[in-house]
């Protein structure tokens, strides 16, 4: 019988992380990428500790790195091992070369969620024609692509991007951080204008109030914003460091109000860093409570609903519609057929709870919906910046 060969193309719909990893394996020699969006993670296992013959294009967009689908880290792990990494505005399209053995073109950035979770369409090439015309496409926009990054312009970025994040303020999602990248003409195919990207990190609700200081549903979210600072930091207790948040994670939240809670808007959420991340003494002063919740998860980016308390999202309703999928440990429960899957039973005393995939997206839709109809808190004014040192 002849012997079973490879198939020279072949269409993927999933499995991601093992294609790319076995393609990976089967020429450990050069490795080029074209992707917008890059996390540490995943490319740490695509690189598996190889050093030199690494090119990489990508987005030196400072907002991508600010909203957490991208990564700085993931760029400096791949200077750091020999590899040359360019940059382009608006790009979009995604391609690994492997060597000149294989090539796949696809929907999937180098993300854990793009790899191992999200519904992503390719092509597995060994067809050299093909190979060769992937290739042919990598070097001509390489060398439009401007100048290699290096690791002093890594370590400027990462100070220009701590600096925003510590402000506190800004539009989420808006374009006001530098885009680094080289201008290309966009006429090819291949570089479709998008700016969306596959969510790659982990989502919170933080609660605020107590069953005894629950809010009215007529209360200003600007004045409440103003008077405990959340748009720049959230508090938790000193007894209970949040050591589950991590950067760029985002933070929605929510208010006690009588018979609910209600979600009035979001931010992105830094790691909780013990040397730095105390209320101050003028913070205390300014705030006597935070003596008691004296720990920060500071944010950045908020967007707020403009009106009242009772113009936000109810928490109570997610939990009816969502069940088990409310929030990552009931998720869990019901997957692993032990402990409680009741969301209701899950939230009480708790400072915050990690949320689901799906439930994140079904607090956006409603939350996207109710900024759009009342507007987005002016975050501008001296009275929502933190008190001076």
């Amino acid at each position: 019988m002849p012997e079973r060969t490879e198939p020279s193309f072949r269409l993927i719909s999933r499995d991601w992380d093992a294609e790319i990893l076995a393609a990976r394996r089967a020429a450990a020699g050069s490795l080029r990428i074209i992707c917008p969006f890059i996390k540490k993670n995943a490319l740490s296992r695509l690189l598996g500790g190889a050093v030199g013959d690494i090119e990489i294009i990508t987005r030196f967009d400072l907002n991508c790195f600010n909203q957490g689908v991208s990564d700085l880290a993931a760029l400096r792990l791949a200077v750091e091992a020999g590899g040359r990494v360019r940059g382009i505005k608006h790009l979009h399209s995604k391609l690994y070369l492997f060597g000149d053995r294989s090539a796949i073109a696809t929907s999937a950035n180098v993300t854990d969620a793009a790899f191992r979770r999200n519904h992503e369409f390719g092509f597995l090439a060994y067809d050299p024609e093909v190979v060769a015309s992937c290739g042919t496409y990598f070097r001509d926009l390489w060398k439009r692509a401007g100048a290699d990054l290096s690791l002093a312009q890594l370590t400027r970025w990462e100070k220009q991007l701590t600096a925003h994040q510590r402000k506190g303020c800004g539009p989420a999602g808006g374009s006001e951080l530098p885009d680094y990248g080289a201008d290309v003409d966009v006429g090819s195919p291949f570089l479709p204008l998008s700016t969306a990207a596959d969510p790659d990190n982990q989502a919170f609700v933080k609660f605020f109030g107590t069953a005894a200081n629950r809010a009215g549903r007529d209360l200003s979210i600007a004045n409440m914003i103003a008077e405990n600072g959340c748009n720049w930091a959230c508090t938790y207790p000193e007894s209970k460091p949040p050591r589950q948040v991590e950067d760029a994670d985002v933070i929605y939240m929510a208010r006690m109000v009588a018979d609910d809670m209600l979600i009035f808007g979001k931010a992105i959420g830094r790691r909780h860093r013990d040397d730095e991340d105390m209320a101050s003494k003028a913070e205390i002063k300014a705030r006597p409570w935070k003596a008691d919740w004296p720990r920060y998860v500071r944010v950045h980016d908020g967007r707020f609903i403009d009106g009242a308390l009772d113009c936000g999202i109810s928490f109570h309703e997610m939990m009816r519609a969502l069940g088990p999928d409310s929030f990552a440990s009931t998720q869990r429960n019901l997957r692993d057929g032990s402990g409680n899957t009741n969301p209701f039973e899950s939230y009480n005393r708790k400072a915050h709870m990690m949320l689901t995939a799906r439930s994140r997206a079904w607090i956006d839709e409603r939350l996207e919906a109710a900024l759009l109809l009342h507007g987005e808190v002016d975050l501008r004014p001296s009275r929502f910046r933190p008190p001076r040192a």
